[in-house]
C-alpha cells in the first residue's frame, strides 16, 4: 500500500513539471519582426501572456511584406481562427480596396488605429501629439525661416502619417521652411540611399531633419554622421535602436522621441483578457512618449525606458 502511495506521489510531482496548455490562446499579428520596436512590443505581449496565464500564437509577415502583398495579415488572421484562437492582437497594415472584414473573434489593435478593422480597443501612441512633441523640441534652436527636412515612411501607414502631420503643424506655425518633404520607404537600406540622395542634393544648409520611424531614423543617422560637423543638421528621430545612444553621446542626434512598445504590448494583451471575461476595455488607450536628449539620457526614468528596448 505504501509503495502504491509513493507511485501516485511520483506521478503527481512529474505532472507538475510538465507545462500544461492554457484554456485561452491569443493570436498576435504584427507588420514584421526585425525592427527593435516590434521586438520590444512582442516582449511586452509575452510577459503579459505569462502573467495572465494565456497562450500565444504568433505569426507575422516578413518586414515590408504586409505592404507589398495584398491583405496578407487578413489571411494570417483567417488561419489563426481555424486554429481556435480566442482573440487577436493586431498591428494593422492597410487592406486593399474595399475588402470586407468579418472576424469571428475579438480584435484589439496595437501600435496604430485602422478603420479597416472593428477593433474593441486601440492601444497606441498619440502619434499626432508625438509628432508635435518632436517639433517642439526644436523651438529653442530654430528660428522663423529655418530649413527643415521631412523624411516620410509611406503614404498609407496611419501612425507615421500622424507623426508627420503633427510635426508639420508646428513647423507651419513657427514659419519653418520645409525644403525637403519626401517618402523614403520602410526598408532600412533602401531608405538610407533615398535619404542620402535627398539631403545631399539640397543645395543649401539644412537646420533640422525629422525621421518619424525606426528604419528612417537609422538611415538618417548614418547619412548625417558622414557630413562635416559644421554642416550637420539637428536630427530629431522617432523610436529607438542601440546605435541611437551613441548618436546622442556624439551630439549627432539632437532628440529622440521614444514610445513605450513594451507597455503597449502588455496593456493590449491584458485588455484582451479582460474583454474575454466580459469587461470591455476603453476604445482608446494612449501610451505616453518621452523626449530623450544628450542632457537627460542618463536620468533614471529614461534609463528605465531604454532598458525595455534591450535585447
Amino acid at each position: 500500500m505504501l509503495g502504491l502511495l509513493r507511485f501516485f506521489v511520483l506521478l503527481w510531482s512529474l505532472a507538475g513539471m510538465v507545462p500544461t496548455a492554457h484554456a485561452i490562446t491569443i493570436g498576435v499579428v504584427l507588420p514584421g519582426s526585425s525592427l527593435v520596436f516590434y521586438q520590444t512590443l512582442l516582449k511586452g505581449i509575452q510577459r503579459s501572456a505569462d502573467d495572465h496565464h494565456v497562450d500565444l500564437l504568433i505569426r507575422s509577415p516578413s518586414d515590408g511584406e504586409s505592404l507589398d502583398t495584398s491583405n496578407i495579415q487578413l489571411r494570417i488572421i483567417d488561419y489563426m481562427v481555424t486554429q481556435g484562437v480566442s482573440g487577436v492582437l493586431l498591428a494593422p497594415e492597410p487592406l486593399a480596396g474595399d475588402t470586407r472584414v468579418s472576424i469571428p473573434v475579438p480584435v484589439i489593435l496595437v501600435d496604430r488605429y485602422s478603420a479597416d478593422y472593428d477593433g474593441l480597443s486601440t492601444v497606441y501612441t498619440d502619434n499626432f501629439g508625438a509628432g508635435r512633441k518632436a517639433a517642439l523640441s526644436l523651438l529653442p534652436v530654430l528660428k522663423k525661416g529655418a530649413k527643415v527636412a521631412m523624411l516620410r515612411l509611406a503614404p498609407n501607414v496611419s501612425s507615421t502619417a500622424a507623426r508627420e502631420s503633427g510635426f508639420l503643424s508646428v513647423a507651419r506655425k513657427e514659419g519653418w521652411d520645409v525644403v525637403i518633404d519626401t517618402y523614403v520607404g520602410y526598408r532600412p537600406r533602401d531608405a538610407e540611399v533615398s535619404i542620402a540622395e535627398a539631403i545631399n542634393s539640397y543645395p543649401g544648409r539644412l537646420d533640422a531633419v525629422f525621421a518619424p520611424a525606426e528604419p528612417i531614423a537609422y538611415g538618417a543617422l548614418r547619412v548625417i554622421e558622414t557630413a562635416p560637423i559644421a554642416q550637420r543638421p539637428r536630427l530629431v528621430l522617432f523610436d529607438w535602436r542601440p546605435e541611437f545612444l551613441e548618436g546622442l553621446k556624439r551630439g549627432i542626434v539632437y532628440a529622440a522621441i521614444l514610445q513605450d512598445p513594451y507597455r503597449m504590448g502588455y496593456l493590449a494583451l491584458a485588455s484582451m483578457v479582460e474583454a474575454l471575461k466580459g469587461h470591455p476595455p476603453p476604445r482608446t488607450l494612449f501610451v505616453g512618449v518621452a523626449t530623450v536628449t544628450p542632457q537627460n539620457m542618463n536620468d533614471p526614468a529614461i534609463r528605465s525606458l531604454l532598458a525595455k528596448y534591450a535585447k
